[in-house]
Formats: structure tokens, C-alpha cells, sequence
């Protein structure tokens, strides 16, 4: 993938851009615009059981837990997620600043999220964000498809796939599972309670 700058910025979404986590978020939105779905919480509640008892692991989890979408078409979660995003202002400030410092510099942002893409790319548009890596989500007639949870190792290589040649100049993130990412960038991040503190050793992970 081409881009107008060879200098990359990685920005993790739930609990960096965005405060909270932006399925559950979703979730409790959809279900307060169809209430007559909100029976579906016991399958939610029933997921979560299992994966806290490590009986599924996190991708099946999240597969089982988005079943408040289910039997709504690609367009209608699209619809959705932009009414959901249009009046959001729960972002990290001190992070929308960086995220401003870095589109100033005309570094090419990138969110690299383990949220599935249909429910956060109306945020990131919202931003000015083009590039977004994360869980994909398929929609077909008869259900839907959430491929590997972009998370960790997963992140990388995917980012690698789009971006092989780019420099990592600045990434951000909360989750200590993305600090191999991280520590790869020439300047890492790492996101608590909103603010941001350096990482040791940036730049020196290969």
C-alpha cells in the first residue's frame, strides 16, 4: 500500500483514541435504539461465562458477543455506527492532540485496533483517520463472519502486509500486548488513565 508519506503513526483505538471500549459502548447503543432485542443479553452473559472459564478463547468470545447485530444487513450496522459516532466526543484529548501533531507533520496515521472495522471506521473518518487495521467483520445473508481478533502479534503482522517498507515513527496504545509494536516505533507510547508515557527502549525491538 502507497501513501503520501513514508513515516507511519499508529494509534490504538479502545482506551487510547477512544476512553472506553467501543463494542461494549456500540452494544448498549444498538440496544437502546432495538429494545426488543435486548433478550440476546443472555447469550452475551452466556459467552462471557465461557470465556472467563477459558472454555473459548477471545475471538470466539467476541464472535458470540456481537450477536446483537445479528440479522441486520452490512448497511444497516454501517447506519448505525455513523448515527452512533456522530455526536461522540468521548475521545482522549491529550491523544487527539498527538493525533493532530502527527497529521500536522503529514505522517500517515493509522489505527491499528482489535475492534471489529464496521463499528469504529465512522470514528475514524470522524477524525481524518484514512488507514484503519482491525478485526474484520463480514456480513451475509444468512449471518456474519469476525475474522482473527487483531490483537498482539496480529497487529504487527497485519500492519506489516500493508506497510512494509514504511518507518514507525510514533505509536500509541493502553495494552501492554502491543508493546512489541511499540518498541519497534522510533518513539512508543504508552496510554494510562490518558496520559502518555514514554517507552523504554523504542526503536530497538526487531
Amino acid at each position: 500500500m502507497s501513501d503520501h508519506s513514508d513515516k507511519l503513526a499508529l494509534f490504538d483505538f479502545d482506551g487510547t483514541l477512544y476512553k472506553h471500549d467501543s463494542i461494549l459502548a456500540f452494544c448498549l447503543f444498538y440496544y437502546r435504539k432495538k429494545p426488543l432485542r435486548v433478550w440476546r443479553v443472555m447469550m452475551q452473559v452466556y459467552a462471557l461465562v465461557l470465556w472467563k472459564s477459558k472454555r473459548i478463547n477471545t475471538s470466539t468470545f467476541k464472535s458470540k458477543f456481537i450477536c446483537f447485530i445479528a440479522s441486520d444487513s452490512d448497511q444497516e450496522v454501517r447506519r448505525m455506527a455513523t448515527q452512533f459516532w456522530k455526536n461522540k466526543d468521548e475521545f482522549n484529548e491529550e491523544l487527539l492532540l498527538a493525533l493532530k501533531c502527527c497529521q500536522a507533520e503529514n505522517l500517515c496515521v493509522v489505527v491499528v485496533s482489535a475492534s471489529p472495522d464496521l463499528f469504529i471506521l465512522p470514528a475514524c473518518e470522524k477524525l481524518g483517520i484514512k488507514y484503519v487495521v482491525s478485526t474484520t467483520l463480514r456480513i451475509h445473508k444468512d449471518g456474519y463472519t469476525l475474522g482473527t481478533n487483531c490483537r498482539g502479534s496480529e497487529k504487527t503482522s497485519r500492519l506489516r502486509d500493508l506497510f512494509p517498507t514504511q518507518r514507525i515513527v510514533q505509536a500509541y496504545s493502553d495494552n501492554t500486548d502491543d508493546l512489541p509494536l511499540l518498541q519497534a516505533a522510533e518513539q512508543g507510547f504508552l496510554v494510562k488513565k490518558g496520559a502518555i508515557r514514554t517507552v523504554p527502549n523504542a526503536g530497538d525491538f526487531h
